[in-house]
């Protein structure tokens, strides 16, 4: 035993404690030295205990240790789990950039239903202003047609006329929805403040085949492309009057044939169609039934 662990011993039994005591010596000064000597073993004991729980605590780490040590992961064991931790910084930097692309997709939807909406505004306005150009095409044509006529007539007759040597002519629409029997076509130049055509001179007969207006007929109706004129037959049909009750005795303008009374288009009312031979065009229809256009006439304007 150790001198350190013999002075233990002695101070921690009572004969040890008797030993110290009269080693010390005895007398009136041995109850105080009792006292110090025992606040000594208390001091020791207090040591003693502290030493006993940093061995213990020491104990506990070691233990730790060693159950830390067989806690350790190998490195081929942490593989799968390095690689899923950087899996899934990947995946969320994915996720981060499939936010922004889908706010970005989003913003360019927007703006591209509001650039939708400006082409449609745009398209609607270009529309509306190609409808206006066209409108004013169609408004100076008719300004240029008016002005033509104006000019070709010297204002001598209305619009939509044409002036010949010997007067004022309206040729009628030649389309098909516009014709119209002989009193309705009558009716019509009386409306105009004239009258169907009276032909009274060889002049004025050669100058109508002139200008007359060009159609297209099939061979067989013929008779559907001509203009009434303002000749009719009195009721026994000996004779052809005007409109202005003149009696027309010559028959060199009819056609070969004419006129009629047992074709189709025979009749008692007179109409005109151009043809090669400019002193034959004259050829009867029938008044009610005869469905054609017609020629008015009127005195030219004094300027």
């Amino acid at each position: 035993m150790s001198f350190d662990g013999k002075i233990y011993q002695d101070l921690t039994t009572d004969e040890g404690l008797r030993s110290h005591r009269q080693t010390f010596g005895q007398g009136m000064f041995a109850d105080r030295a009792g006292f110090g000597f025992q606040h000594h073993r208390l001091v020791i004991l207090s040591l003693g205990l502290l030493n006993a729980a940093l061995l213990i605590a020491a104990a506990v780490i070691g233990v730790y240790c060693a159950n830390a040590k067989d806690l350790q992961v190998s490195d081929l064991a942490a593989t799968p789990l390095i690689l899923e931790m950087n899996f899934l910084r990947n995946h969320t930097a994915i996720v981060k950039a499939k936010a922004e692309f889908q706010r970005a997709l989003v913003k360019e939807r927007a703006d591209f239903v509001q650039i939708k909406q400006e082409v449609m505004q745009k398209k609607a306005l270009t529309d509306s202003l190609e409808q206006r150009i066209r409108n004013l095409q169609a408004e100076k044509t008719n300004l240029q047609s008016n002005r033509t006529v104006l000019e070709k007539n010297c204002g001598r007759c209305p619009l939509e006329w044409v002036l010949l040597k010997t007067g004022c002519y309206y040729f009628s629409k030649s389309d098909a929805a516009s014709r119209k029997n002989w009193s309705d076509s009558r009716a019509d130049c009386v409306s105009k403040g004239s009258d169907l055509v009276v032909i009274n001179s060889l002049e004025e007969q050669l100058s109508l085949n002139v200008n007359f207006p060009r159609l297209q007929s099939s061979s067989s109706m013929w008779w559907m492309n001509g203009f009434w004129i303002g000749l009719t037959a009195t009721e026994n049909q000996g004779a052809w009057l005007w409109v202005n009750n003149k009696t027309e005795e010559a028959t060199m303008y009819w056609r070969a044939g004419e006129p009629r009374n047992s074709e189709a288009h025979s009749g008692t009312c007179a109409a005109f169609l151009s043809d090669a031979d400019s002193m034959k065009t004259w050829y009867s229809g029938n008044c009610q039934q005869n469905q054609l256009n017609w020629i008015c006439e009127m005195e030219p304007r004094r300027i």
